[in-house]
């Protein structure tokens, strides 16, 4: 069972950001099912180093999109990933590190940001990506 599912509500019209969005999804949604579970150690490292990858490489890709299109609101949105990336590098670094458990609230935690941030930040760019025929 998933925590959350993608719908077209949290689409920004661009489809290589779309298909971030839902690879995002389903990676926290695979770490939900991995704690629900009780899946080993390794597994759980396994799926939170693919999060951190993945949320890396999409958050390059937005900000490719920014630094091309001068979006005014760059710095802040960047600041924005900085601090998820942080929270999910310590998230993994504890949980190797420590043994610190996840817990089912910390996953709650990621997909509510991640939402909040698509419907918030994400679809704020689009209208001055509009501009620039990518959406």
């Amino acid at each position: 069972m998933n925590l959350f599912d993608w719908n077209e509500n949290y689409s920004v019209n661009i489809k290589s950001i779309d298909e971030d969005h839902q690879g995002m999804f389903r990676i926290i949604n695979q770490l939900y099912d991995a704690i629900s579970h009780g899946k080993t150690k390794g597994i759980l490292t396994e799926i939170i180093a693919q999060l951190v990858d993945y949320t890396k490489t999409h958050f390059r890709r937005e900000e490719l999109f920014f630094s091309t299109t001068n979006y005014p609101d760059s710095v802040d949105h960047k600041i924005q990933h900085e601090l998820f990336i942080e929270k999910i590098e310590t998230l993994k670094n504890q949980f190797e590190a420590e043994g610190k458990q996840i817990s089912v609230e910390l996953i709650k935690f990621l997909s509510d940001w991640l939402i909040n941030h698509i419907l918030i930040s994400d679809k704020k760019y689009m209208v001055h990506l509009k501009k620039y025929g990518l959406v």
